[in-house]
């Protein structure tokens, strides 16, 4: 691209002078900070497109902070102290501006105007991005597609990244309000499962929250957040997506039938199953087909993985996503293990606030982890980031330190004996636990 390629795009790129000049007017009408405080809910300094404008918003924000008035002279004072007077175009300059007509009830109009044509140039410069990426030919079609729908949908619009804490205690005190009179319902996703809910802060997991769950290999984890899943949808109501990337979907179908029916599928296969248990399975499968569960078994990247649940999420008002497992995605070769690792579970945690959804990560220990007796949090594999980025975790092993001497036989069939433990807990207790049976032949947990 030549030089005059470039100053042509430049002069192209979306942007309103009048709006930005008329924003500006409407913060310096008031010598109190009401109109700026209203506006800075909707843009920021870095929306604007004129160098002047952006520096004169900063500069109103610092005068703001200082409590000073806002006025042209305090302006002029300041940007002296910064020697920045000429780049607004002196003192004419600053008058110019001052001048247009406005009044603060417009200030919101241009804000939103300022805010739109920000978006569509940060738009432009990631599809031009992504068309030297294509033109380069140095990565694949999915690769940079993924990379442009995390870039453009998940950074989520000002308005909903910056509340004022005032809108947040106004919203905690009706919920305070409903909980004294018995009407409250937290957003949250129940795991219905032996007191665990309970030891949750939240009573079960709250929307922008990362549930890890970490067990050593064949022990019972995917078992567990498929159960949870599956109470979530038939019990609490709510929408589910699996990423089942060690399972394909034959066998997540199996599983999800035999914790519904309490059929071992095996007796199905080998022709053993009685006429009682293939009439569970045959209902069983027909009400699972009419439930609200997506399943995806292929994810590229970390953002590829963000792009597909932007669209469950989007499409099909997904409000509990479980990912089996973390060490399954892919990262970039560029990056080692435990860096890739940690990326990947960053950009999950980012994810789930931004989405607002509640996310159930199966994790793998080390091998130190599923050797010993106890499972403790430095035992999560790969990256000490897993721990960090989670709002729970949850330890899983088998009671009496392996999983054959742990088993046990009831009424219900063969179980394993497992301790859980909540190691990690930013909203509740911690360190707290207790037993569940895992029914293995049938997916089931008491």
């Amino acid at each position: 691209m030549n030089q005059d390629e470039l100053e042509l795009l430049v002069h192209q790129q979306p942007h309103n002078a009048e709006a930005e000049e008329g924003l500006i007017a409407s913060c310096l009408l008031e010598e109190d900070t009401s109109v700026y405080d209203s506006v800075t809910q909707i843009v920021q300094s870095g929306d604007f497109y004129l160098q002047r404008c952006e520096l004169l918003f900063q500069t109103i924000g610092a005068l703001a902070l200082q409590g000073k008035p806002l006025n042209e002279v305090s302006v002029l004072e300041h940007l002296k102290t910064l020697r920045g007077v000429d780049e607004v175009g002196g003192i004419a300059g600053l008058l110019a501006i001052t001048s247009k007509a406005s009044t603060p009830a417009q200030a919101s109009y241009f804000a939103h105007i300022v805010a739109e044509k920000a978006r569509l140039r940060e738009l432009m410069r990631s599809c031009r991005l992504a068309v030297e990426e294509v033109e380069s030919e140095t990565r694949g079609y999915d690769e940079i597609r993924s990379e442009l729908e995390n870039t453009i949908l998940s950074k989520p619009l000002l308005s909903q990244a910056r509340v004022k804490i005032g809108d947040s205690a106004k919203e905690l005190l009706d919920d305070i309000q409903k909980m004294q009179s018995g009407e409250y319902e937290p957003d949250v996703v129940k795991t219905h499962t032996n007191k665990l809910d309970d030891y949750l802060g939240n009573r079960g997991i709250a929307a922008g929250e990362v549930m890890t769950i970490a067990a050593p290999t064949s022990c019972g984890k995917s078992a567990l957040a498929l159960y949870i899943a599956l109470q979530a949808v038939t019990k609490g109501g709510h929408n589910c997506g699996i990423f089942s990337l060690e399972m394909p979907q034959k066998q997540l179908t199996k599983r999800l039938t035999q914790v519904m029916s309490g059929v071992n599928i095996r007796s199905v296969e080998e022709n053993v199953a009685t006429t009682g248990q293939m009439k569970r399975v045959t209902d069983t499968v027909n009400s699972l087909s009419e439930l609200p569960i997506y399943t995806s078994h292929a994810v590229k990247s970390a953002e590829d993985l963000c792009s597909q649940t932007r669209q469950f999420v989007n499409k099909y008002g997904v409000k509990l996503l479980v990912i089996d497992y973390l060490q399954l995605i892919p990262f970039s070769s560029r990056m080692g293990k435990a860096e890739g690792i940690a990326d990947i579970s960053h950009k999950i945690k980012q994810m789930a606030l931004d989405l607002n959804i509640a996310v159930i990560l199966l994790a793998q220990v080390n091998r130190e982890g599923a050797k010993s007796e106890r499972i403790r949090l430095y035992d999560l594999k790969d990256s000490g980031d897993i721990e960090n980025d989670a709002d729970i975790v949850l330890l899983m092993y088998p009671s009496k330190g392996d999983f054959e001497s742990s088993k046990g036989h009831d009424n219900h069939g063969p179980y394993t004996e497992l301790i859980y433990n909540v190691a990690k807990n930013r909203e509740g207790q911690r360190d707290i636990g207790g037993l569940l049976k895992f029914y293995h032949c049938i997916g089931r947990f008491e």
